[in-house]
């Protein structure tokens, strides 16, 4: 994966790429606010939803 993550769309925050290899999910969370992404099957698919904004 080389895809950065974009910072959070509320508060502006780093994010961070969260992995629960058990289950194989992945999701990305606001280290500030706390705010994320559901978990997602695959750690590009949990950056690409993170990343996508509306109106790009």
């Amino acid at each position: 994966m080389t895809e950065k993550l974009k910072p959070c769309p509320f508060c502006g925050g780093e994010a961070v790429l969260i992995s629960n290899k058990e289950e194989q999910l992945y999701s990305v969370e606001c280290k500030n606010c706390d705010c994320g992404t559901c978990d997602h099957l695959g750690a590009e698919i949990a950056v690409e939803a993170w990343n996508r904004r509306a109106g790009e």
